[in-house]
């Protein structure tokens, strides 16, 4: 596992096991900030002559607009992940990443670097989407 010693094992991460996360975390950041960027300039470059070429045809202005909405919904996808990172960022700088929400118990090396913005461990994790909380 990349370098993570016991990573089952509910426990703190080491220094450096935190600044790989972080360094990743930095990085997915700047890939989502790309993408969002790429979408952002495809829509402004075709809404319009979409919109256009609907209206002339009489035709589909709700096509027009579901694609729009749909290029938007994926930009808020990747802005909502932003979020996410930067919220773990902030718990690694303040000493509390890494630490269950629900639990306060440690999540796992394990878990943290499949999903380094986890916020629960895996057993609150799942008692969360049993209840419809997540």
């Amino acid at each position: 596992m990349s370098g993570f010693e016991n990573a089952f094992e509910k426990r703190p991460l080491t220094k450096e096991e935190l600044e790989q996360i972080k360094k990743r975390l930095l990085e997915r950041k700047k890939e989502l900030l790309n993408e969002i960027a790429d979408i952002l300039e495809k829509e402004a470059k075709e809404e319009y002559q979409e919109l256009i070429e609907a209206i002339r045809e009489e035709g589909d202005i709700a096509s027009a607009e579901l694609q729009e909405s749909t290029i938007l919904a994926l930009a808020e996808m990747r802005a909502k992940e932003i979020e996410q990172i930067d919220a773990a960022i902030e718990r690694i700088e303040k000493g509390e990443y890494g630490i269950c929400i629900d639990c306060g118990d440690w999540i796992t090396p394990a878990r943290l670097e499949v999903l380094p913005y986890a916020l629960r461990c895996k057993e609150c994790q799942e008692r969360a989407e049993k209840l419809g909380e997540v």
